[in-house]
Formats: C-alpha cells, structure tokens, sequence
C-alpha cells in the first residue's frame, strides 16, 4: 500500500514538472507605434463667440504591444515660436478633446498672446504597463490665433501688469485702463509679493511701455496703479468698506463695513443688512479714496462721486469691482442669508458680570458675518464670557496659549458647556470670535514701534508696555541708525509721526542715532521722549 503511494506521487510531480516545462512567459514589446492623426481644422481663431465650441479633436491610431496590453497615452502640445510645452492630457483612450476655451487657456500658458498667430506641434507618447514607453510614428502641427476672454468688452485703450516679464502669463495678469483716452492707464493690482513687472499695450503684446518696474515690501497687497507718460505711481495698499446711513456703520468713515477680497473673482464682497438710505465705497477708513456713482455716467464708480442709493432696506450680497481697467463698478443681489447680530457684550469680573449694562464692552461684527472682534483694557486676573442677544457663550475645552501668554485660541461652548476664559496679566487685548464656527482667539496687542531702527524693521512690530496709572506706553530697545514710527495694533490704519512734541497721525518718520534708548509714548497727548540710556 505505502509503495503504490510512492510511485503515485513521483507520477504526478513528473507530470507537474513536465507541464511546467511546456509554459513561457510572455515577453513585453512594441509591435506597432501609435500614429497621430491630423488636426482637422489645422487653423483656428479663439473668440469669445466660438469659445464654448469643440477643438478639432487630438486622436490617434492606438500602439500595439501585444494582446491584453494597457497602454496609456501622453499627449504634449509645444509652442515653436518659443519652444515652451506642455503636458494637455493623459488617457487610455485614442483621443483627447477640449473645447476652444479650455485650448485657448492652455496654450496661454505656454506663451501665446492674444491676437498673434502661433505654430503648435503636438506629440505623443505611448506607455505599457508604466515599463515600456516609446514615441508615436509621427507629430502633427495646428495654427492657433489665441483670445483674451477679460478684454472682450473693453472697448477703450488697456494694457497688462506683466509681473515676471518676459515669463509672464496674460491670463492672470492685472489690466490698466485708460478709458478718458488722456494717455494715462491706471487700475487696481494685487501684488502678492515683492516683485517687478513691464507694462505691456493690450492691443499689441509685443509693444512693452515700461519694464522693470519694481514693488517693494511696502506696496504689496491691493494697490493703485497709475501710468503716465512720463511716471509711474504704485499706490498704498487698500482695505476696502462700506460707509453711509444705509450701513451699519452710518457716514463714520473710520467705521465701515468690512469687504473681503477675492483673489479668484478679483472682487471685494460685503454681505451685510442695508437700510433704504445711501451709501459710498472708501478705503483704508478714510475719505482720500472713495467711490460713489460718476455723475456724466452713472453706471460706473468715481473718486469723490456721488452718494449711491439702497432701493429697499432688505440684506445684501454687494461686490466691488476694481480690475475692469481702469472703469469700476459695483453690483447688489438680495440675499436670505442669515446675518449676525451687529455686536456681542463682554461681560465679566471687570464691571460686575452686566451683559447689558453700558460699562461692558462690546465687540463688532459690522458685515454682520458672525466675525465680530474689538480691542479693551482688561486688569490682571479678568475673567469673563461673551453674551449674545441671552446666550452665553465660554470657553469650551483647553485656552492654548503661546509660549509667552501673549496670544490664545479656544473654542466657544453654549451655557454650562463654556467656561468663564482669564486673563492672568492685565493689558490690551484684541479678542476675535467667529459665532457660526464657534471658535474664538485672544492677542496682547496696544501701540509699539516699528521702522529699519528697530530689530524688526517695517514688518514686525516691538510691543511697548502699557502702564495703566499714567496711561503712557514705554519701552527700553536698542536702535540702529534709521527712522520708526509709532503704530497701534500692528496696522497702519492707527500710527503716529512727526514732531515727538505734537505727534500726528499719519505723520513723518522720525529719525534716530544707533543707541540703547528708553521711549515713552503718550497717546492722548500725543507726545513722546526719547532718552539714550
């Protein structure tokens, strides 16, 4: 029995080898190029009219690397005035397609400029299994005159910031406008960094008016932008509002409705409640820039213009466009959304624990958003919660504080679910909270100096120490030769200058020798001493 299961296993692992023998492995190879097929139409001119309409189709007959192959394909579009290329699509498919915008944006990314014909060459590249990739038999070439769909209703001279010229993108780049045909452009940028960039003529892209023109630490951010025949002028950064008996705020420009800016739409948005009454555009909470309806043309925004009417007192999605070159305009959509309460109390151990009573102080929400924030003393060792419209609200969870219990984030618990937050130093301190995230951020904060004298230049501001029986501000710091300047909160929006015997706002920068210096600040005064130590 035992020798019959012998000579049985010994068969059957004969057989095995034998079989084993008789199988091969199958070996990877190109028999058959991918072959491209031509563009058909070879010319095309992008326009805004045929923008939504198919491209010529990119197709080609498939490769061949043998049966059960999957084999992806690469196509790649060069532009041969400049060589520039550019991946346009992976498939497994034998064909690629785009409608004119989608090409008209791809090929501006390779150097095509709007109104000038250019000679493209697409090629293609077949791959096996991510281990074998070989190029197609053959390339094939289509004439393409690209379109700027920005300037399609332009009907006035423009030109582009061409940040990073001679590498520059049209399609993202800013416009300039000279709509009153004076000869000078000008427009609203954001420059998001520090960087240098040409004026290029919108209707001819070959024709630079200016170049290397730069934008400092000072000027990044929404800026101004005006070119003259014979000078450039790059604005102050703007923050933008709304002001007027219609807003929230009333005609206290210092105090407006906040608009946010959007870097993708290249608009400043405001959703905020608005009465049947007026209201003007102004920036940087003040009314050297402003804008009200033009009075020859009432369809568009002026400096200075006239004074702009709400038709219902109702809520409000309103936008302010300033990238159309050089002509603004504003638009306004009724909205349903829910809007904020126009400010929260802060109750605490400073005054009693009275949400309602005068002596709490409150913090604003003036675009109604939920956001709402505001600047206070608080004695060492306050304690207090936020109240709004009979809910309070406290810290849920940990206060995480910074190492130097300067600044602190937490998130807000409705009732018994939110703890009374403590301020264990006394000082000025911004709080911010955000009712619909329910989230919320503490920061020290006051007046302090700044300028290329202080260690930390025009960026970053050296706090001072506030003294709450004198109501001055000192500090002991050591200086290089350079000028600073005094600045509350960290913005521009507040900041002293000039004389140190009548500080005013917005005024000079102030000169200092290198030296270890004690200086003192009296706000309310407006004065300052600086003593060498």
């Amino acid at each position: 029995m035992k020798l019959k299961n012998i000579l049985f296993l010994a068969a059957g692992f004969l057989a095995m080898t034998s079989c084993s023998d008789d199988i091969t492995t199958p070996v990877l190879s190109l028999q058959q190029a991918a072959k491209l097929n031509a563009v058909n139409p070879a010319t095309i001119t992008f326009t805004k009219a045929n923008s939504a309409e198919a491209f010529p189709q990119i197709s080609w007959e498939k490769a061949n690397y043998g049966k059960g192959a999957v084999v992806e394909y690469t196509v790649t579009i060069t532009n041969n005035e400049n060589k520039k290329s550019i991946e346009a699509g992976n498939t497994e498919d034998n064909k690629l397609t785009f409608t004119n915008d989608e090409m008209n944006s791809l090929l501006a990314k390779i150097g095509a400029y709007p109104g000038h014909t250019y000679d493209f060459t697409v090629s293609l590249k077949s791959s096996a299994f991510k281990t074998l990739t070989n190029d197609a038999q053959n390339t094939v070439n289509f004439k393409a005159t690209p379109y700027d769909p920005n300037t399609v209703n332009i009907d006035w001279s423009y030109v582009y910031v061409a940040v990073g010229y001679p590498e520059w993108d049209y399609s993202k780049a800013y416009l300039l406008g000279d709509p009153d045909g004076d000869g000078t452009y000008q427009g609203w940028v954001q420059f998001d960094e520090e960087c240098s960039f040409a004026v290029v003529d919108g209707k001819d892209v070959t024709k630079v008016l200016a170049k290397d023109l730069k934008v400092d630490a000072k000027h990044k951010g929404f800026v101004k932008v005006t070119i003259a025949p014979d000078s450039v002028d790059i604005g102050d950064p703007c923050e933008w509002g709304m002001v007027g008996d219609a807003t929230s705020a009333g005609w206290n420009e210092k105090d407006p409705v906040k608009m946010e800016y959007d870097k993708e739409t290249r608009m400043w948005t405001a959703i905020t409640p608005l009465t049947d009454k007026y209201f003007k555009f102004n920036a940087n909470k003040s009314w050297a820039i402003n804008y009200g309806s033009d009075k020859n043309n009432p369809s568009v925004l002026a400096q200075g213009g006239e004074n702009l009417k709400v038709a219902k007192t109702h809520a409000y999605i309103v936008k302010l466009n300033l990238t159309t070159a050089g002509k603004y305009t504003y638009t306004m959509e009724e909205t349903d959304i829910e809007v904020s309460s126009t400010e929260l109390s802060v109750p605490g151990s400073y005054q009693g624990w009275n949400p309602t009573a005068k002596s709490a102080y409150r913090l604003e929400s003036k675009s109604r958003d939920f956001q709402y924030t505001g600047i206070y003393y608080y004695p060492a060792n306050t304690e207090f919660k936020l109240y709004d419209d009979g809910k309070w609200l406290g810290s849920r969870g940990e206060v995480k504080w910074n190492e130097d219990k300067t600044k602190a984030e937490f998130d807000l618990g409705e009732g018994d679910k939110g703890d009374n937050i403590k301020f264990t130093e006394g000082g000025w301190y911004r709080i911010t909270a955000n009712t619909k995230k329910m989230v919320a951020s503490v920061a020290k904060t006051g007046w302090g100096i700044v300028g290329d004298a202080t260690p930390g230049g025009w960026d970053k501001d050296q706090m001072m120490t506030y003294n709450p029986e004198t109501k001055k501000w000192s500090i002991t710091i050591t200086m290089v030769d350079g000028e600073f300047k005094f600045r509350w909160d960290a913005s521009w929006e507040k900041n002293l200058g000039g004389a140190l015997t009548g500080l005013t706002q917005g005024g000079g920068n102030i000169k200092i020798g290198a030296g270890t210096y004690l200086i003192e600040l009296d706000p309310e005064a407006k004065t300052a001493t600086v003593t060498e130590q």
